[in-house]
């Protein structure tokens, strides 16, 4: 076993790469941002480490970030391999294998996210922002004190629930909306051993057969999305001159019906053109229920923490320096638009 974990512990100063030959306990109960900060200023930009028996390679060279990420993308598309237990979360497009499946599914995903799709979107935010500010502008004329992450979090919470599901949330004011429930016990797992064992030890929390997230949110919010789209596809076949919602799931189920149209086209051309040797088919296979879902996961995945941990830092540092808030001011009132 010493033999073991010495060469183990030795496999990046064999390869001529600094940092630590041990694991630090101590590490383990400081917080990750603090324990990578200073191990950036002890070893520098690139450093290699463990935990556990894991290799990991940290870097902080802008540029070689910028080649891994998109130059050299084909060789890194995998995420870091975590234990996910029998969930569909592993269907997530940030989640899936960088193979044939993961292109396929990014196929009919990323139109989902272009300039024009993104504005169709916008009214639903406009909509949310503007109750937001009222309650604000609510809190500020009676002079109040409020915990900022805690509005901000109830924020992206409506605008994920609005832009994914097409649902009206207002978790502000309705704080045990079942969604705002489910969805915070999916992300809550700072505290979970499970999760933290599906980290650290993945192959370990696999033969436990450990569920890093609550099993139950996870049934609810599949259920939720299969009985979203069910209504949805009954709904749009009876819509005649009618307003879809213009959401995420709706824009699934309009790439699944174009793809079939045009699967249908092309099988008929095919038809009555079999000597034509250079006919093609276009064959993109939609998304699953399954799959569909897993998406709507990632946009709480990718937008809760951040985007309510953005905002509450933006205004937090305004508060702490008012010049900035009167240049911010400036530059808002300079804007042909109406803030």
């Amino acid at each position: 076993i010493h033999s073991y974990l010495r060469h183990r512990y030795t496999y990046w100063a064999r390869h001529g790469v600094i940092g630590p030959n041990y694991v630090s306990v101590r590490a383990l109960r400081q917080r990750f941002v603090n324990i990578s900060l200073e191990k950036h200023r002890k070893y520098g930009r690139i450093y290699g480490s463990y935990m556990f028996t894991n290799k990991w390679l940290t870097i902080n060279e802008p540029e070689l970030i910028r080649d891994i990420a998109v130059k050299d993308f084909h060789v890194f598309p995998n995420k870091y391999d975590m234990n996910y237990g029998k969930t569909y979360i592993t269907s997530s497009l940030f989640l899936m294998k960088g193979d044939h499946n993961w292109k396929r599914v990014r196929s009919v995903v990323t139109p989902a996210f272009t300039t024009g799709k993104l504005i169709s979107m916008m009214s639903s935010i406009e909509g949310i922002a503007d109750k937001f500010v009222v309650t604000l502008d609510t809190f500020a004329q009676n002079g109040e004190t409020v915990d900022m992450r805690k509005y901000f979090s109830a924020f992206a919470m409506d605008v994920i629930s609005a832009c994914a599901y097409g649902i009206n949330v207002e978790s502000i004011h309705n704080p045990n909306h079942p969604i705002v429930i489910n969805a915070k016990k999916i992300l809550s797992v700072n505290s979970n051993l499970s999760y933290a064992v599906s980290v650290l030890l993945p192959p370990f929390a696999r033969l436990l057969r450990l569920e890093p997230f609550d099993t139950n949110a996870i049934k609810f919010l599949d259920l939720l999305v299969k009985d979203i789209v069910n209504e949805r596809k009954i709904s749009t076949n009876k819509l005649t001159n009618g307003k879809k919602k213009s959401d995420f799931i709706q824009l699934m189920i309009d790439s699944e019906r174009n793809d079939r149209d045009v699967n249908s086209n092309n099988n008929n051309k095919n038809e009555t053109q079999k000597s034509d040797k250079n006919a093609t088919k276009k064959t993109i296979k939609a998304l699953s229920e399954t799959e569909l879902t897993a998406q709507g996961f990632t946009f709480f995945i990718a937008g809760y923490d951040t985007t309510s941990a953005s905002l509450s830092h933006v205004v937090y540092y305004l508060s702490q320096n008012k010049d900035k808030q009167q240049i911010l001011r400036e530059e808002l009132n300079a804007l042909d638009t109406d803030f």
